[in-house]
């Protein structure tokens, strides 16, 4: 298999004509037994709230501007950076969207990291008509992992028969984010390439996407072994915190530490505010993503953390959506007790999919969370992470997130 892409090539790759999916919207698709999923509303009316927020999500974030492709509009600056780029490429796959797809895919070659061809650069900017990379061009972890992803289910709707060989790109990813985002030492997911030194001891718990790391253990075999150890010590960090400190509340912090022979919350400030050590807005992600590999997968070992998760934050709420706050302690504060007085999307929606592991006692706080994401509590547009979030939480709770 051919790993590194010949650059050239890859920016003169012409759009690639449409062709009907082998997994459509919508799939439908059976979860692990004993998952609950929504009672209170249709599937056709799931479907078609799922359709009509991508119509909406593309409208509102999709940009062509610069002519090197499509990118994801983030802020409210003509900018984008690889997690965004990540989230959109998954969503077009899972939409069989391959029009959208092959353009965000033809951004994502007009921008490789330094050092790391297969991966992304992690941010770009307009400047004077075209898209810039700004603020060094290494690698985001969490974005190099959903585009490795995206071409797994790239692969498996579209085929790699035509002009694009989906199945070798994502093992070039793939094989990239082995070499670059990833510690050997000890086999734990690090924020990008740019780690080194100290820095290869941290990871971050928004990062633990179990269920992809699984999937990249199928589809690479002669590296499984690699990826069922990253796997194995996203399942150690998880632990350790679940068993030292959250087991009321199974929570994980933004940013964890090797240190005394086991994973910790980062203390004090370490790359971004002073509650790097607590559940914030990036481990705001990880009820969902932390669920997927049960759910998916069948895989047990993060199911006690996720089902504790569950329990604590429906009690918590005493079952009401808007009151799960944006924030909760983890190591500033007793552990489980709210830092921040607001509510905010990409912390209400991700507990959807985490209540799906509630069992029939969440049927009930699952139906409340579907009414709330859906319309009930927050506009079709909010803002591109709560949004980005949302759409790839309702694909997951209408039925409709397959595995490749």
């Amino acid at each position: 298999m051919k790993f590194r892409l010949v650059a050239a090539a890859a920016l003169c790759l012409a759009t690639l004509t449409a062709q009907a999916g082998s997994r459509p919207f919508p799939q439908h698709v059976n979860y692990t037994a004993g998952a609950i999923r929504p009672n209170h509303v249709s599937q056709a009316s799931m479907d078609a709230a799922v359709a009509s927020q991508y119509a909406t999500w593309k409208a509102t974030y999709l940009r062509s501007t610069g002519g090197q492709g499509t990118w994801v509009k983030y802020d409210k600056t003509d900018a984008t950076v690889s997690e965004a780029h990540g989230y959109g490429m998954v969503l077009a796959a899972y939409m069989d969207d391959q029009p959208s797809f092959d353009e965000l895919l033809r951004y994502f070659r007009h921008h490789p990291a330094i050092g790391a061809p297969n991966l992304m650069a992690w941010k770009q900017k307009l400047i004077d008509g075209v898209m810039t990379d700004v603020q060094g061009a290494d690698t985001a972890t969490d974005g190099d992992l959903d585009i490795a992803y995206s071409l797994l289910l790239a692969h498996v709707q579209w085929g790699s028969d035509g002009a694009e060989n989906y199945l070798a790109s994502a093992l070039a990813v793939m094989h990239d984010i082995l070499a670059h985002d990833v510690n050997p030492a000890r086999w734990n997911l690090t924020m990008g390439s740019w780690a080194a030194g100290k820095d290869l001891k941290y990871t971050r718990p928004s990062d633990f996407m179990a269920s992809h790391i699984l999937a990249f253990a199928r589809w690479d075999t002669a590296n499984a072994a690699s990826w069922n150890a990253v796997h194995d010590t996203i399942v150690r960090a998880v632990n350790d915190q679940f068993t030292h400190g959250s087991e009321a509340t199974g929570i994980v912090p933004d940013f964890m530490v090797y240190k005394l022979g086991r994973w910790q919350p980062t203390p004090g400030k370490y790359l971004e505010t002073k509650n790097d050590g607590d559940y914030s807005y990036n481990a705001c992600r990880t009820p969902w993503r932390l669920a997927m590999s049960w759910l998916v997968d069948g895989r047990t070992e993060l199911l006690a953390s996720q089902q504790q998760t569950a329990s604590w934050i429906q009690a918590k709420t005493s079952g009401v959506p808007t009151q799960i706050k944006a924030g909760y302690y983890i190591t500033n504060g007793p552990n489980g007790d709210a830092f921040r007085k607001y509510d905010d999307l990409p912390f209400t929606a991700p507990m959807a999919v985490n209540a799906m592991l509630g069992g029939p006692g969440a049927q009930g706080w699952l139906n409340s969370l579907w009414t709330s994401i859906s319309g009930g509590d927050y506009g079709p547009v909010v803002d591109y992470y709560g949004d980005a979030i949302r759409l790839q939480v309702m694909l997951t709770v209408s039925g409709n997130w397959w595995s490749p």
